[in-house]
């Protein structure tokens, strides 16, 4: 009786502060058209009443048109994803079946379909007649929660998006979003006027930020409960740690790894780069960095979503979150290649060539890293290696002959690293040049090797920007490569040669 009591008064007080968002959305516009209103009435009275428009007149003349501008509508960003058809049913039955299974229970039955999509992560959402009925529901499952949750675990997931749907979140959503995006791009336009108006905006955004996002965490609790209920605590708080372990490892092999492979017109093995991926290893810097700064995120009181800490003790008293094992529900869509089929055949890439992580390097990127050069001034035979000393005293200065085309809005960094980019590329052509072949480990550095030799273009091009590179060292470096066509004793191996 307590704990149902405790419910239904937790469940009270969420729709109060639901209620009070809902308010507060109401409220801002009231505010923000309140003022428009007042200040252009300023104006108009000084006209009709005086006769003359005073200075102060004309200040808020100047004010209301500028919070106006602030507050016009803005278009709704496209969203064509990486998905934009769904699944057949032929393909994914099972997966049908689990989904609309889990929806019959807690009374949702419309037609389904699923879309896959690249994130460590799910959605819902519904279309409804005029009449209020929901005549169709859009779910999108992420492709690394196939890979990597159980089916149970998956099913957990299932529920928990249902559960913010069964709940009217999804309703509450949309208003609590735009508010946020109408006081954000408002502050912004007023960021920089004369008449501190974004103060104001300001305030009420952080009052609206704090109540909306306690309302968004007690919704997680609410979903997680629902979840847990239908397919245990261990499966949901699994689901739970295991897309917060996997989700910036996943971020960062799609953004550095599977990404730019896509976009050189390759067609890799997804789930086994993945697993390559987060072997044990020397991952390159960028790729850490990113990780890590993912995985640090502090939490604020703003954030919508309660902290993994929270939602496993909600789930099990007391209990902290783990680091359980990985699984798979691939057989959902017929087996890991069939899913990675399902998956490509969804993208608006064409004529995408197969290959593999192992051939991938020399049979793709080393063919598009010769074409990028051949012919252009840094063709390796018209810019030789040599000179790689000097252009790295100041690569800024190549920006006038480098930039993309078009008009260019990278900041200083940017147009500096946008350089560096292409310098390193075209480290890597020169030593193809010299009849080095390429190699990537995902997650490493690529690696230019001939015989017993090894380089990474990335260590070259850092100890050329920290001058600990000398003239002598690359006229050695490529007298051995010359050499190694036509063998001769008494030469060293060159600094760069992988331990």
């Amino acid at each position: 009786m307590k704990t149902e009591h405790r419910k239904k008064s937790q469940n009270s007080n969420l729709t109060q502060r639901a209620g009070m968002v809902v308010a507060l959305w109401l409220g801002f516009w009231i505010l923000a058209l309140g003022l428009v209103a007042g200040l252009a009435w300023i104006p108009l009275a000084q006209m009709n009443h005086r006769s003359s428009l005073q200075f102060s007149g004309i200040i808020a003349g100047i004010a209301a048109l500028t919070l106006a501008y602030a507050l016009r509508p803005r278009k709704k960003e496209k969203n064509n994803g990486d998905a934009a058809k769904p699944l057949s049913r032929e393909t994914a039955a099972p997966l049908y079946a689990l989904l609309e299974n889990i929806g019959k229970d807690l009374k949702v039955e419309a037609p389904v379909n699923i879309h896959l999509i690249g994130a460590a992560s799910a959605f819902i959402s519904g279309k409804k007649n005029w009449r209020g009925k929901i005549t169709e529901l859009e779910v999108g499952l992420g492709l690394p929660l196939l890979g990597t949750l159980s089916e149970a675990e998956l099913g957990s997931v299932i529920a928990h998006e249902f559960g913010h749907f069964v709940a009217g979140d999804l309703s509450l959503g949309p208003w609590v979003y735009r508010t946020r995006m109408s006081i954000a791009y408002t502050v912004t336009d007023l960021d920089d006027s004369l008449f501190f108006l974004d103060v104001l905006f300001r305030y009420y955004g952080k009052w609206f930020l704090r109540l909306s996002a306690g309302v968004s965490r007690e919704q997680e609790f609410a979903a997680d409960a629902l979840a847990a209920k239908k397919f245990g605590p261990v499966a949901t708080r699994n689901a739970l740690e295991k897309v917060h372990l996997i989700s910036p490892v996943w971020s960062s092999y799609l953004d550095y790894e599977l990404g730019p492979a896509l976009n050189r017109g390759a067609r890799m093995p997804i789930f086994e780069g993945f697993r390559r991926f987060c072997k044990p290893g020397l991952r390159r810097a960028d790729i850490q960095t990113a990780i890590k700064r993912a995985e640090s995120r502090s939490s604020s009181e703003f954030d919508t979503h309660p902290s993994l800490e929270e939602r496993v003790a909600a789930i099990v008293p007391h209990a902290k979150p783990g680091f359980p094992p990985l699984s798979q529900c691939l057989h959902l869509l017929g087996g890991e290649q069939q899913t990675e089929d399902a998956w490509y055949a969804l993208l608006h890439k064409e004529n995408l060539k197969s290959s593999n992580w192992d051939d991938y390097a020399t049979s793709i990127m080393q063919v598009q890293i010769q074409q990028r050069f051949a012919g252009s001034w840094m063709d390796p035979q018209k810019l030789a290696l040599s000179e790689l000393k000097n252009i790295a005293v100041d690569p800024n200065a190549l920006w006038g002959r480098l930039k993309p085309e078009g008009v260019s809005f990278l900041s200083p960094l940017g147009k500096r690293q946008h350089v560096l980019e292409i310098m390193e590329e075209w480290i890597s052509a020169c030593l193809i040049h010299y009849g080095f072949k390429a190699s990537q480990i995902p997650g490493q550095a690529l690696v230019m090797t001939r015989a017993d030799l090894s380089v990474r273009p990335a260590e070259l091009l850092a100890s050329a920007l920290q001058g600990k590179l000398s003239n002598a060292d690359l006229a050695q470096f490529m007298q051995i490569t010359t050499e190694l066509e036509t063998p001769a004793e008494g030469k060293e191996s060159s600094e760069f040669q992988a331990n």
